[in-house]
């Protein structure tokens, strides 16, 4: 031990005496350590951080799929709470199972109505992972019945909309117009669903468990609706794989006793977390590995300032070598000023990745996974640690063998030259040209990602997103009835197409980009498939003058007006994909479908419906998807409740956000407006991840392109140093200055031709491991290749050419008297 702090009191010493040196090496190493502790923060937070749960590995999502696709791994969360209910029952695998959904309200009655987020959940969820309330009780079994309106308030909303009221607990709170008891305040910190924006509430399902009319099925009976999710706990000793062998089990059942709606429906259970990250996980771990390849890159550079350093102490090398040191002794001393510089990197690079990571987090999209939770933890230092033990090693030890078995007479008599011969020129070379290679691998998934994110940002829309402003609002359920809701957005509409700067003005639901989408079965009156074989397509809920507002084109027939009411003849309008998919080479104008929703009785207020016109395909989700067919309904038919407002407006439509809050607040003092977005908003959000994905790489490329660069300087340069004798014999029997030039730029063009052929090799192998990033790129676009080949080549030009320039300038005379 006294040994190991010896070899670090003289690496101090030694590195205090060439300070420029450790400078550079030290911030080398913090820019690589500092990059990729960032990206591992964010891995960390995102995929491998446990769920803040009760023995978190134990959770599992459960998921409906269809089994014709015969793949359980399709499977999205979107659950019957009635299939739900039954696995809970049968189930031979769970302690428990819980639904829950995601929804949003008004609250009324604490002053200024307020919009906010809540969920509805089972009684048992709370205990099912492990939390228990900050204050108040848990939820009970039989407050899931109709009539038991409680509430549990999440620790957040409690403080700063119920001002920490110590007395809350007992207190009724107003909620789309019901009356809710507030029977817990959850801890601070505490969110459920994670995958979902923050909740505010939890209820229980008692409301969803009523019918809106005598003759309705409540929501969570109707085995058709597949608007819930759900998670489960696994018994003590039970795997995962036993688990889905006893829900393919009940599947079975289920679909004999309920052919209808269960004739094709899987189950499938999957790790909670790996549920939630779904389809994070890939670009993460790619993006971990290119900055990996940053750290590298930076290791080389290193290596390379080590092998220099080292080349001006041949003497002292040489000199402890002939007084008994033996190699090993040399190697440790020599690797542990390696480890001196790395740790000195690694703390240098901690703070550098705080500041990174802020910037990191600013692009992390909302809408992906825990967000929130991305911060650094005890992972990330034991990270940080390993990372400088590992580059210590990675640039110290081939410099410290090389240069720890010296010819002891040359390096006596020679000092510089001895270690700076072809060999070690040689060995530095190929260091540059493997961070050439690198290089090369980054710039093309970065320029790859590039090209996608351009093509995905001018995709097809099928409507005009500009001046297009969308808002939501919140309508009582009990002082409107479906009749009243009509009445007061056909009003509300009226209104607005009225205000000053507005040129149209509509509603939708769900709205176009906006995060959801829906799904509903039809079927075809004149030809008429089983129940379980009834088709599904995307269906909208929209007000007249929607496919104006949002300039969707009519392509034959009418769009909804006047003459489409509540009373009126059940009318849709189709979509071409639908209209190409289900009535080919056919005029669908004319044709009628039957639209599916609801169960018993109530299915019959969705009735046949005649198809009146086909508008394009928009997008409706992802922008990377293609239109899937989808027809629209008419608002007043169907009041499901009321739409996300489309607004045009002639110019900036914030400029009209306060008109419209106040024509809402005029015309019910108790409706909220909230979630005031343009559709460029939805248009970021939906292009966030990939923007994310190719700033990051991007960002990782260029930090790249400037390391290999003062790399190949770095050689160059001393080539040049080591040549000056050469030179100046070149010079002095005729040799002109370009010919110096050329000669030292050749040298410069090998080394990065021979890195450029090697990256672009690698490159095709990264190219297909993003290629699920990608959109209509292939991974071996000539272009991109191309400009990063033009991008390498200037660099090292710019990189040799202060060499080269100074090697012209050799006075032949003093070099011919250069040692």
């Amino acid at each position: 031990m006294n040994g190991l702090f010896q070899d670090i009191r003289y690496a101090l010493r030694q590195l205090r005496q060439s300070p420029g040196f450790a400078a550079i090496a030290v911030l080398t190493i913090a820019l690589g350590i500092g990059a990729t502790t960032a990206m591992f923060t964010v891995v960390n937070a995102v995929l491998l951080r446990p769920l803040p749960f009760r023995d978190p590995q134990r959770l599992l999502a459960l998921s409906e799929y269809d089994t014709r696709t015969g793949d359980p791994g399709s499977a999205t969360g979107s659950d019957s709470y009635a299939n739900i209910a039954d696995v809970r029952i049968r189930s031979h695998s769970f302690e428990d199972a819980a639904a829950f959904d995601s929804s949003e309200g008004a609250l009324t009655g604490t002053g200024e109505p307020l919009h906010v987020n809540f969920a509805h959940v089972n009684t048992s969820l709370f205990r099912l992972l492990g939390v228990q309330p900050f204050m108040g009780r848990d939820f009970r079994p039989e407050e899931d019945q109709p009539g038991h309106y409680v509430a549990a308030v999440s620790y957040t909303f409690w403080r700063t909309r119920l001002n920490g009221d110590a007395g809350i607990i007992g207190r009724i709170i107003n909620l789309n117009g019901r009356p809710y008891t507030v029977i817990a305040v959850m801890p601070t910190g505490f969110q459920f669903p994670i995958a979902s924006e923050a909740r505010d509430l939890w209820l229980t399902f008692s409301r969803p468990a009523e019918s809106d009319a005598p003759d309705d099925t409540p929501v969570i009976r109707q085995r058709g609706n597949h608007t819930f999710s759900a998670i489960a706990r696994l018994k003590q000793g039970i795997t995962i794989q036993r688990a889905n062998a006893d829900l393919k089990s009940i599947a079975l059942s289920l679909a004999h006793e309920y052919p209808g709606s269960n004739a094709f429906s899987g189950f499938a259970a999957r790790p909670e977390l790996d549920f939630l990250v779904g389809d994070t996980q890939t670009p993460l771990f790619i993006l971990l590995a290119a900055v990996a390849l940053v750290l590298l890159i930076a290791c080389a550079n290193v290596a390379n300032l080590l092998l220099v350093r080292s080349s001006g102490r041949a003497r002292e090398i040489g000199l402890r070598a002939a007084l008994g040191a033996k190699r090993f002794r040399i190697v440790r001393q020599l690797v542990t000023e390696s480890a001196v510089l790395s740790v000195g990197g690694a703390i240098l690079g901690i703070v550098f990745a705080s500041a990174m990571l802020q910037a990191v987090v600013s692009f992390y999209p909302a809408n992906l996974p825990r967000a929130g939770q991305i911060t650094m933890d005890y992972r990330v230092l034991l990270f940080s640690a390993a990372l400088a033990v590992l580059t210590g090693i990675l640039f110290g030890v081939a410099p410290a063998l090389r240069v720890s078995s010296p010819n002891l007479a040359a390096a006596m008599r020679d000092g510089v030259r001895t270690t700076s011969g072809p060999a070690a020129s040689r060995f530095r070379s190929a260091l540059v040209i493997g961070e050439i290679a690198l290089g090369v691998m980054l710039l093309v998934g970065a320029g790859l990602l590039l090209r996608s994110l351009h093509r995905l940002s001018h995709v097809d829309l099928g409507f005009s997103p500009e001046h297009l402003l969308t808002a939501n609002f919140d309508l009582s359920e009990t002082r409107y009835n479906p009749d009243q809701q009509d009445r007061f957005i056909h009003d509300l509409l009226e209104r607005l197409r009225v205000l000053p700067g507005v040129t149209a003005a509509s509603g939708a639901m769900p709205l176009p980009l906006g995060g959801s989408s829906w799904g509903i079965s039809f079927n075809f009156p004149d030809h008429p498939v089983p129940e379980e074989s009834e088709p599904t397509a995307g269906v909208y809920v929209v007000s007249p003058g929607l496919f104006e507002t949002m300039k969707i084109p009519l392509v034959r027939g009418r769009t909804f007006d006047g003459r489409d009411q509540r009373n009126s003849a059940p009318v849709v309008i189709v979509t071409q994909s639908f209209a190409q998919q289900f009535f080919p080479g056919e005029n669908p104008v004319g044709r009628r479908i039957k639209m599916g929703g609801g169960e018993g009785p109530a299915r019959q207020r969705y009735m046949t419906r005649e198809i009146v016109g086909v508008v394009g395909d928009i997008k409706s989700s992802n922008l990377d998807k293609e239109p899937v067919p989808a027809y629209y309904v008419p608002l007043p038919q169907l009041m499901w409740g009321p739409p996300t407002l489309v607004v045009r407006t002639a110019a900036e439509p914030s400029t009209v956000v306060e008109e419209i809050r106040k024509v809402l607040a005029t015309m019910d003092g108790d409706v909220p407006l909230y979630a005031v977005r343009t559709m460029d908003d939805y248009l970021a959000l939906n292009l966030g991840r990939a923007r994310f994905q190719t700033l990051l790489l991007g960002l990782f490329a260029a930090l790249a392109l400037v390391l290999t660069a003062v790399g190949l300087y770095g050689v160059m340069a001393q080539t040049v140093a080591q040549r000056t004798h050469e030179i100046g014999v070149r010079m002095a029997m005729g040799a002109t200055r370009e010919n110096v030039l050329a000669m030292v730029l050749g040298r410069g063009t090998l080394l990065t031709l021979a890195g450029t052929a090697i990256g672009i090799a690698g490159a095709f192998s990264f190219a297909k491991l993003i290629e699920s990033l990608l959109y209509q790129i292939p991974p071996r676009d000539p272009l991109t290749y191309v400009s990063v080949c033009a991008v390498l080549a200037l660099t090292a030009v710019i990189a040799s050419y202060v060499p080269a320039l100074r090697a012209t300038r050799v006075d032949p005379m003093v070099a011919l008297r250069y040692e």
